[in-house]
């Protein structure tokens, strides 16, 4: 009868052991985009666990170090605005508000992480959403880039019902993610085209979301590492004692 009970603790404590924050495997998909004038990056990470738990969202952490879920800090913000460099970043985030106006930044929050400052104006939580609305998918034959937007020519829509065309799409940098294979190879590029308001408080005049494939080979080192997250390809399983 011990014997029995002894093997059911054991049996529970082991299913405990995968579902309990902090322990157990964390398989992560992993973004890294460099910071100007500085050895440090941030990162964009989706990271599941045991029983399906699943912490996700935006770290800085030194490219000299392996990335793991216990040795980061999560910044609390929604996305990036405009490319970060070693004196400050630009990022958007979201909070609960009573506030009427929608697309107009609530506040705004001055934090620091690793030694780099970051500036977030915050938003209600549903505006950014209010302004993505469609998916934009094409197919694209070549690009050009400056040091803070993307030029994508040729555009074709990709989707059967819809055989719209695009002779050219400019992007912001910053919020750009390369999905890519290990030898480098572009699966896609997947964007949050931000743009906010210059004259009128940083209101939030678009976030449309894009997806586009090259029409041909394309490798991500044609891409620069600044304004743009590339997929980490080797990233470890995270496992705490």
């Amino acid at each position: 009868m011990k014997h029995t009970a002894k093997l059911f603790c054991l049996g529970l404590f082991t299913s405990l052991y995968g579902c309990l924050p902090g322990m157990g495997e964390w398989e992560i998909t992993l973004y890294e985009q460099k910071i100007e004038g500085t050895s440090k990056a941030i990162y964009k990470y989706d990271a599941w666990g045991g029983r399906d738990s699943n912490v996700n969202g935006y770290a800085i952490l030194d490219t000299t170090e392996t990335f793991t879920i216990q040795r980061i800090s999560k910044l609390p913000i929604t996305q990036l605005n405009g490319i970060p460099n070693k004196n400050l970043i630009n990022a958007i985030g979201t909070e609960n508000s009573k506030e009427t106006s929608d697309f107009f930044p609530i506040t705004t929050e001055k934090i620091k992480s690793e030694g780099i400052n970051i500036e977030i104006k915050n938003y209600k939580s549903n505006s950014l959403r209010k302004k993505s609305q469609g998916l934009w998918r094409y197919n694209f034959a070549r690009f050009k880039e400056t040091r803070d937007s993307l030029f994508f020519y040729n555009l074709d829509y990709n989707t059967s019902m819809n055989k719209s065309h695009l002779d050219s799409l400019k992007i912001s940098k910053g919020n750009v993610i390369i999905r890519q294979k290990e030898n480098k190879d572009i699966i896609e590029l997947v964007i949050q085209n931000l743009i906010l308001s210059k004259i009128n408080n940083d209101s939030i005049v678009s976030n449309k979301p894009y997806f586009l494939k090259p029409k041909n080979k394309m490798k991500s080192d044609q891409f620069s590492n600044y304004g743009v997250f590339k997929e980490k390809n080797t990233v470890p399983n995270t496992v705490y004692n």
